[in-house]
């Protein structure tokens, strides 16, 4: 019988570009970084070149598509060779870039290779230079966000809204990003629903109500428009669907009386994925820095109930 023909190995092209990168120019767009990749792995003769690709991904997120699909290949020895632009390509974070290159990739016989820093896992003195590379990488991510948090503080102190996404009942000034106008579609429904608590409904018979009346909830009313912090992840197929604690959430919110309210949560780290709240007696609250959809007493009323 024939022997099969052993299958080639992968040369795996792996770009990646995030919204900072952008601000930078062009020099580390997909496009360029795909030339460069190209033309090296074909100057130094590696063949069967497949390109892995994460765009608009931040290099602190090792949750991107490709990336994932990369380590899969990887894990199914399917992938001979990485090469990239440079070591940030890979991510951020010293520590879990330090594991794919130093273990994970050594362990799969993966040879890598990061082009403008002149690593090569084949030549160990340009492997001895990689951990401080991938320190300097974690440094600069670290510095931007502390750099970006104050910013933001500053903001918040000023009584400027820190979110960019307005609430349901409210629509962006287009004079002023900062300042927020009543949506009236959205505002009449705060207010049926605020009076509804007031005469006596709870919240999940106020979601049943709305639901039957075919209301479109808040997510979905945002999304349509291409508002809110949920415009990519929404069920779209469900827009009449209210829950109680879509209410309850509602029912809340100072911002509805007119005011802005800042520093509700907070991350410990940027690594931190998730947010802490704060403690409300350490919100920082402005008054009446829009026109109010509901009346103080009304919603001290309701906040009773």
């Amino acid at each position: 019988m024939k022997k099969q023909p052993k299958q080639q190995k992968i040369t795996a092209l792996y770009e990646r570009l995030s919204r900072d990168d952008e601000l930078s120019g062009d020099s580390n767009s997909i496009i360029n970084q795909k030339k460069l990749l190209e033309k090296y792995a074909t100057e130094q003769g590696f063949t069967n070149l497949i390109h892995y690709t994460d765009d608009g991904w931040s290099g602190t997120n090792f949750e991107r598509p490709d990336w994932k699909r990369l380590l899969n290949d990887i894990e199914d020895g399917l992938v001979g060779c990485v090469i990239v632009k440079d070591m940030s390509r890979i991510g951020h974070n010293y520590l879990q870039v330090g594991f794919y290159t130093d273990v994970l990739f050594r362990e799969k016989q993966v040879r890598f290779i990061a082009i403008t820093n002149g690593v090569d896992s084949i030549n160990g003195e340009s492997n001895e230079f990689a951990p401080f590379l991938n320190i300097m990488n974690e440094w600069y991510v670290r510095d931007t966000s502390r750099k970006i948090k104050s910013v933001l503080h500053a903001k918040g102190m000023e009584g400027k809204h820190l979110t960019g996404n307005v609430i349901y009942g409210y629509k962006k000034d287009p004079e002023d990003a900062n300042h927020w106008l009543i949506d009236e579609e959205a505002a009449a429904n705060v207010r049926c629903i605020f009076q509804l608590i007031i005469d006596g409904l709870g919240p999940s018979q106020i979601a049943r109500l709305l639901t039957s009346e075919k209301v479109e909830r808040p997510f979905y009313y945002l999304a349509i428009q291409g508002l809110g912090s949920c415009k990519g992840s929404c069920d779209m197929s469900k827009p009449y669907t209210w829950t109680a604690s879509t209410i309850t959430d509602m029912l809340k919110k100072q911002e509805y009386m007119g005011h802005t309210v800042n520093f509700r949560n907070y991350k410990e780290s940027y690594k931190d994925k998730l947010s802490k709240k704060v403690d409300p007696e350490d919100w920082v609250i402005f008054e009446n820095t829009q026109e109010a959809i509901v009346d103080e007493d009304t919603w001290n009323m309701v906040q009773k109930i």
